[in-house]
């Protein structure tokens, strides 16, 4: 169902020639966001805003925001006791981005509500992966044991793309993007520390967290609405 629904927009948008107004590449802001109607591995949801500036009737800068955030709490309850610890895992990581798209305005489409383009961007991100523990190891309740991991992230990308836009309305449009993303995430060197109170000879104890880094190339945004509003 949801295959034919995407093929039928992706229809909509290429094959209906409709003589309108050209409105939709024209100087001017455009705020948008998308939804998955198709889930690859590599595609999950996350808040996105994408806002776009026509330089021209062909040109568009463009800068994406996208949110990744989550964080669980469980307990670790006492053996043969009514003891409690709790393990709380915080997990963010923003991604904003830099481009530029061409849109292609031929004679044929010229009076039309489709507007096909490509481009590229640049991503950065930022944020963390911590996790806390109270009165245990992760593993075992311990009464006067407690740890932090503190891990900073950041990461690099470069993301080529092509898409089509379809004017609904004056100011509404919908449409479609796919393209592939290479992006470089690091986990920075953190800090991984634990307190100890019935410890005899340090109870508050420092070690480092040696750095990661994960390298993905990725087809993305396979079978996403876009959903716009133009200023």
């Amino acid at each position: 169902m949801v295959n034919k629904i995407f093929i039928a927009i992706i229809t909509m948008c290429l094959a209906s020639i409709v003589t309108a107004q050209d409105t939709i590449s024209k100087k001017g802001f455009t705020a948008e966001t998308q939804f998955n109607l198709v889930n690859l591995p590599t595609d999950k949801f996350v808040p996105n805003l994408k806002i776009r500036y026509f330089v021209s009737n062909e040109i568009a800068i463009r800068s994406t925001f996208d949110l990744s955030a989550n964080k669980t709490v469980h307990e670790i309850n006492e053996i043969d006791g009514t003891g409690v610890g709790t393990v709380e895992k915080n997990y963010l990581l923003f991604t904003g981005s830099i481009g530029i798209e061409k849109h292609f305005k031929s004679k044929e489409l010229a009076n039309t509500k489709v507007s096909p383009y490509m481009g590229a961007e640049l991503k950065i991100s930022t944020g963390h992966n911590d996790e806390y523990g109270s009165r245990t190891d992760s593993v075992t309740f311990i009464p006067n044991y407690n740890y932090s991991s503190k891990v900073p992230l950041s990461g690099f990308g470069v993301h080529v793309f092509t898409g089509v836009d379809y004017t609904l309305f004056d100011n509404l449009y919908i449409g479609t993007e796919i393209g592939f993303s290479y992006q470089k995430i690091t986990q920075n060197r953190g800090e991984f520390n634990t307190k100890d109170a019935s410890s005899l000879t340090a109870s508050d104890v420092t070690t480092a967290i040696p750095s990661i880094q994960t390298t993905n190339l990725n087809l993305i945004n396979f079978g996403i609405v876009r959903v716009g509003w133009r200023f």
